[in-house]
């Protein structure tokens, strides 16, 4: 059984930090949840030891340093490691705004979910989609929830993580990938 407001405080705390840079007072919260001790009791899913140990040690750097990852891994200038958009591994020319972000905007009409930015920012990016599986979660929209996860986020969170663990040289946001696929796949079942 899923416990969907325990799912919805997990995929936003995941979105926010995706989607905000730590300097960001939206990101203190959610960062703060996980340098506390027992954030793992309180994660909807069962995580294991070492990845929590993995997350709250990897919190202990320079909060500079978290930032510069940040912006290195989500904003630029140069080309981004492990992009955060599922089109670019979906699409067979890697692209943005591809077929799959075609699909899912299909979906989030469908469903009535609006994205509400402050800047352009295409619908398949791991943030935005995770902000969507927290609306439905809280919204107890089980099917709609699953969907999304499945035939949305689940084609590429994968390959995401494949080519983060590859290339990147972040423990917290390898970790924090981690954390997110672990929470997706249980989510899922």
């Amino acid at each position: 059984m899923i416990h969907f407001s325990h799912y919805a405080a997990a995929f936003n705390l995941l979105g926010t930090c995706y989607l905000f840079a730590p300097s960001d007072e939206t990101s203190h919260s959610a960062l703060n949840f996980f340098k506390t001790e027992n954030f793992a009791e309180q994660w909807p899913c069962k995580i294991g030891n070492s990845l929590s140990q993995q997350i709250k040690s990897a919190l202990e750097i320079n909060f500079e340093q978290l930032n510069t990852q940040w912006v290195e891994l989500f904003i630029g200038p140069n080309s981004l490691p492990a992009p955060p958009w599922g089109s670019v591994y979906l699409d067979p020319e890697g692209v943005l705004h591809g077929s799959s972000t075609v699909a899912l905007s299909e979906f989030l009409k469908r469903e009535r979910l609006k994205l509400q930015t402050n800047y352009p920012e295409p619908s398949d990016h791991i943030g935005l989609m995770l902000f969507q599986a927290a609306v439905l979660a809280s919204e107890i929209r089980e099917n709609a929830l699953i969907e999304l996860l499945d035939a949305h986020l689940g084609t590429w969170l994968p390959l995401f993580a494949t080519q983060f663990n590859r290339v990147v040289d972040s423990p917290f946001y390898t970790a924090l990938t981690e954390l997110t696929l672990v929470t997706v796949n249980q989510c899922r079942r």
